[in-house]
């Protein structure tokens, strides 16, 4: 899969990053750099450098970039990278408070990623059906249910919702075949 990096704050000297007003014209700016996407790809927005981001600033441009991101016509996968301690904190309340979830990484500048995690809270339902999807690598609604559901009494139309909740999260890959669609992580977390 394609990846594309996106440095934040986007030429702002400041490194702390407040407000809405703030958040939707950084969040215009990455849609300006941000290319046609012609095939799934990982979309890396950097914080490297960033020490505060307030909730309304990450609000503006990290959940609203993913949705985006998410119903173009050609997916893009959001993964928040190289957040501080406080940004991170900061990202994980809004998710938490939002019952969201999202990935977020080390990202080197050589492109290597290191300490996956996920933040925001999934529901029991979610965070299992993630946890088998990393566990096989890649799946299918119908094989889910033929490997995991019949005996839990979960059918492929349940199984089907949640592995698009995860997709809307940005936690796993849609892959589409015809008319089949398997599903893989977008990272392997924590």
């Amino acid at each position: 899969m394609k990846l594309i990096r996106i440095h934040i704050p986007l030429d702002e000297p400041d490194p702390v990053l407040a407000g809405r007003l703030s958040g939707k014209k950084a969040f215009v700016r990455i849609l300006e750099q941000l290319p046609n996407l012609a095939s799934p790809t990982t979309v890396f927005l950097d914080f490297h450098g960033i020490e505060l981001a307030t909730a309304s600033y990450l609000d503006e441009v990290v959940v609203r970039l993913r949705d985006h991101l998410r119903l173009a016509r050609v997916p893009g996968y959001l993964v928040a990278c190289n957040l501080g301690d406080r940004v991170e904190e900061e990202l994980n309340d809004l998710l938490i408070r939002g019952s969201e979830a999202m990935l977020a990484c080390s990202l080197s500048e050589s492109g290597h990623i290191s300490v996956p995690c996920l933040l925001g809270s999934l529901d029991q339902k979610l965070r299992q059906t993630l946890d088998l999807i990393e566990e096989l690598g890649e799946a299918s609604a119908s094989q889910l249910h033929a490997d995991h559901g019949e005996s839990n009494g979960i059918g492929p139309t349940a199984w089907n919702n949640r592995l698009n909740a995860l997709s809307a999260k940005s936690l796993i890959v849609e892959i589409s075949n015809g008319r089949l669609k398997k599903y893989r992580p977008v990272l392997e977390t924590a």
